[in-house]
């Protein structure tokens, strides 16, 4: 029988080294591993040169914060509402108040983030508020 009847009935898809191991020390033998002590001079790496990464910037709208619509050329300028999700640079703000709510997208150059809670009852009262602290 001949060294390569096996490989002739499997078609080469034996899963180990082409030609088996003698195909595997003919390998060895034509191509030697490299010394230990020469793999670590020529690929030495200098550590200190490496600078830590910085932390990336946190976004400025997460889903569950309050924004406020800023583009004065909206409908919505000045409401407040809570964002739903963030996708592909814009935002879904739910506005919730009276007896609708609305689910609105905006871009997020559109929006601003609100450090105090939702205003009173209706998504408009942030005009009120502010009204309310210019006259005290």
């Amino acid at each position: 029988m001949s060294e390569d009847a096996f490989e002739k009935e499997l078609s080469g898809l034996t899963g180990g080294f082409p030609g088996g191991e003698k195909g595997l020390e003919k390998f060895l033998e034509q191509n030697p591993p490299p010394k230990k002590g020469e793999a670590g001079t020529s690929a030495s790496f200098d550590f200190d040169q490496v600078k830590k990464p910085k932390p990336p910037e946190l976004p400025l709208l997460l889903p569950g914060m309050i924004a406020i619509v800023k583009n004065p050329k909206n409908p919505f300028y000045m409401y407040c509402g809570i964002v739903q999700r963030i996708t592909d640079g814009k935002a879904g703000v739910l506005f919730e108040g009276g007896n609708w709510d609305r689910l609105v997208t905006f871009r997020l150059d559109e929006l601003e983030r609100r450090e105090k809670g939702p205003p009173m009852v209706n998504p408009r009262s942030v005009i009120l508020e502010e009204m309310v602290e210019k006259d005290s």
